[in-house]
């Protein structure tokens, strides 16, 4: 089993790390890697039914979807992420106790009453503190989690906050959970770095897996993750694009007039824009909605439309930002 700590704090590309050697290699890896500030949701999510736009915008959070299923979860400098990628000859078999298992009894060896629930999420006291979810390629698992360190669970709770009700979609929605810190419930204060050695050396020390060694990233793996990192896991086609077909409704005041409408978003464009009455009670507005249809729906690209279009930027009746953010 190769095992390393990655030396990058990039999400895209520590996702990219994970789908390379799912799919271009036969080894069993164990893989740890702390990202920076960021909001990863699972494949099958609308990300915008799942975030806080406007907190995200604000703060410069990352943006990212990750190959496996399941929920959105927050990352910090300190959140750990572990990832073990092994072969299965029996599909069938395949569960999330084998894979997460060695990561709770890191925990419990680190004196921590750390326990599974039926969800395969790991508590303390009821409380969560680690997630999982899995992919399958062929005969190959990835199985990857996360762990509560000392995260800012108040960033987390602002990041995650949204208003699900103004989408309609079937994708997979996220099932919200009470949370804690794990360095809450340590003997000894360690920092996030002996944490991650603690945990790393556990799994390695105490695998029932093929024989463990650790190797960093050859040149030619580190530049083929690169150019999966940039071509698919940064880019506006897989993060905002990648979700399934969704109908968003709001309303926006306008001279004292509550007008309501909707948007129609297939691959991340916005393919009908319509206001929801029988009167078109303001013009502008309908202009402005028309001329959104083949636009991303991304707040910077329709402001820039928007803020380039005359009929819209000549009138004091009309604010293009505020409107933009009723459309998130």
């Amino acid at each position: 089993m190769r095992c390393f700590i990655s030396n990058s704090h990039n999400p895209w590309k520590n996702l990219a790390i994970e789908e390379y050697f799912l799919r271009n290699s036969t080894e069993e890896i164990f893989l740890l890697y702390i990202n920076d500030p960021c909001i990863v949701i699972g494949k099958h999510q609308n990300l915008y039914a799942e975030i806080n736009h406007a907190f995200l915008k604000n703060n410069k959070i990352k943006l990212a979807r990750r190959i496996s299923g399941g929920g959105t979860v927050y990352q910090d400098s300190q959140n750990l992420n572990f990832s073990f990628i092994n072969n299965c000859k029996n599909l069938e078999q395949i569960s999330f106790s084998k894979f997460t298992l060695p990561i709770l009894h890191s925990l419990i060896h680190l004196g921590i009453d750390a326990s599974f629930t039926e969800r395969n999420d790991i508590v303390i006291n009821g409380s969560k503190v680690s997630g999982n979810a899995m992919h399958i390629y062929k005969t190959r698992v990835l199985s990857h989690g996360t762990l509560l360190f000392n995260t800012n669970l108040n960033q987390l709770s602002d990041s995650l906050r949204n208003v699900s009700s103004k989408y309609t979609d079937k994708s997979i929605k996220s099932v919200k959970s009470k949370v804690t810190n794990i360095s809450n419930y340590l003997n000894l204060s360690k920092t996030m770095e002996e944490f991650t050695i603690d945990i790393f050396k556990y799994v390695i020390n105490n695998s029932n897996s093929s024989i463990p060694y650790i190797k960093q990233l050859s040149t030619n793996e580190d530049i083929l993750i690169e150019e999966l990192a940039q071509n698919k896991f940064e880019s506006w086609e897989w993060i905002y694009g990648y979700s399934p077909r969704y109908l968003f409704k709001n309303h926006i005041e306008i001279s004292g007039d509550f007008i309501f409408f909707e948007l129609t978003i297939e691959r991340g464009i916005i393919v009908n824009a319509q206001i929801q009455a029988e009167i078109n009670k303001n013009p502008l507005l309908n202009h402005a909605l028309k001329s959104i249809i083949n636009a991303r729906h991304d707040f910077e690209t329709i402001f820039h439309l928007l803020h380039n279009d005359d009929i819209t930027n000549n009138t004091t009746k009309f604010d293009i930002s505020e409107f933009c953010n009723r459309l998130f």
